[in-house]
């Protein structure tokens, strides 16, 4: 995986890979293995995703992961609107 990354941060991109065709790792997974909610997991690919040495990651996969990111963030932004009754 991307060499040019800390060893965290390499961790995290092969996790969130690994897990990319099942449609991301569940929140108790992220726990288990980097003692972060998944909001937070999310942040930190993200910026892991634009660094410089990301790149060592195929377009595709990158492409791939930012769409289950922003998927996961518009999930958990319906989850947290509150529901009005008419």
């Amino acid at each position: 995986m991307a060499s040019g990354l800390e060893r965290v941060d390499a961790a995290i991109l092969e996790f969130a890979c690994r897990w990319l065709p099942y449609g991301g790792p569940p929140p108790d997974e992220i726990w288990i293995g980097f003692g972060m909610t998944t909001p937070r997991f999310d942040r930190r690919l993200s910026k892991i995703l634009e660094s410089v040495a990301a790149r060592e990651v195929p377009a595709e996969v990158r492409a791939r992961l930012r769409d289950q990111l922003s998927e996961r963030a518009r999930r958990w932004a319906n989850r947290s609107r509150p529901t009005v009754s008419l």
